[in-house]
């Protein structure tokens, strides 16, 4: 089966899956008692975002020795979905948690992400945690867990932690943050960091980006990362140039052009990739489906185009999400 059909047929069953079950959730919305009465999945939502509450409530409380007279806002992140290539199809599986202390005058943060010992984002084509499907990506995922410290007048953050393997990897990681990322047109921010992993060694990454959103619904913009990693002594670089499009507030678009490259003493292209991603809301603000159609093309490959289609499904945990 050629690729663009394996895509059609997948994206047409995507689509479909939110009218199904999204679309008249509130016609399935039960009152009983004058109690609501959710669909199991609205259910184990609403039970899920009570118990990253609960545990960042009770975090916060056991190490600053008070009770949080403050609302929750911790949040869990989870993304995973297929990717569908021209001749195979492969998964991936996200996971990011900040669970926020804020007894802690609001200075520190539980961090828990599922790729831990991804060191580099310059050299990614399409999601880091790609892999056989789902289930593989999840299981193969090297989760991280760091406790983070946040000195807001200096814009920095420092995370100290462990890769939760056997035998355990702790690793330190500090970044410094500048910019008017606050301002309504004109907004640029630059960040500096440095990392050192038991494991892996030492490594540094400079970004920087402009944007400029020209109304409400629209704006474009551009960023630059370059990351220096001791263990084998090469520069990563990588330029984006997106535009995104609010339609509305389900619906978003954005465009990215990207150029990828590395090397020892002389940066050399690597790849070069471009997408289309769509973004819909698929229920109330915590199921958001994604649809991103992309080509890419690596030197390796003789610039060859290589299409692909990735689809993923986004749940987001906590107070703020309950209902």
């Amino acid at each position: 089966m050629l690729f663009w059909q394996k895509g059609l047929m997948a994206l047409c069953c995507f689509c479909l899956l939110p009218s199904s079950l999204f679309a008249d959730t509130e016609d399935k919305v039960i009152k009983k008692t004058d109690e609501q009465e959710f669909s199991w999945w609205q259910a184990a939502h609403q039970s899920a975002s009570k118990t990253v509450a609960i545990w960042s409530s009770g975090i916060d409380t056991a190490l600053s020795g008070k009770a949080s007279s403050t609302p929750d806002d911790s949040q869990v992140k989870i993304r995973f979905g297929p990717i569908i290539n021209e001749d195979s199809v492969s998964g991936f599986f996200d996971f990011k948690a900040r669970l926020k202390l804020p007894n802690t005058q609001d200075r520190l943060r539980l961090v828990i992400e599922s790729d831990g010992d991804s060191l580099l984002q310059e050299n990614v084509l399409r999601e880091s945690s790609e892999s056989g499907d789902v289930v593989d990506s999840a299981l193969g995922s090297r989760v991280s867990a760091a406790v983070r410290y946040i000195k807001t007048q200096w814009g920095a953050e420092f995370d100290a932690g462990i890769l939760v393997d056997f035998p355990l990897d702790p690793f330190f990681r500090f970044r410094f943050r500048q910019g008017n990322e606050d301002a309504e047109e004109w907004r640029w921010w630059q960040q500096e960091e440095a990392f050192a992993y038991y494991s892996k060694g030492v490594g540094a990454r400079y970004s920087l980006g402009v944007s400029h959103q020209v109304n409400a619904t629209f704006g474009y913009g551009s960023d630059l990362g370059v990351t220096w990693l001791d263990g084998d002594g090469l520069l990563y670089s990588r330029e984006n140039f997106f535009v995104q499009h609010m339609v509305d507030e389900q619906n978003r678009f954005r465009y990215q052009l990207s150029f990828l490259q590395s090397g020892a003493s002389k940066l050399q292209a690597d790849s070069f990739l471009y997408y289309v991603e769509y973004e819909h809301l698929l229920h109330k603000n915590w199921l958001i489906g994604k649809v991103k159609p992309q080509m890419t093309y690596e030197a390796d490959k003789d610039y060859r185009a290589e299409p692909s289609l990735t689809l993923s499904l986004e749940i987001l945990l906590g107070h703020r999400y309950l209902h």
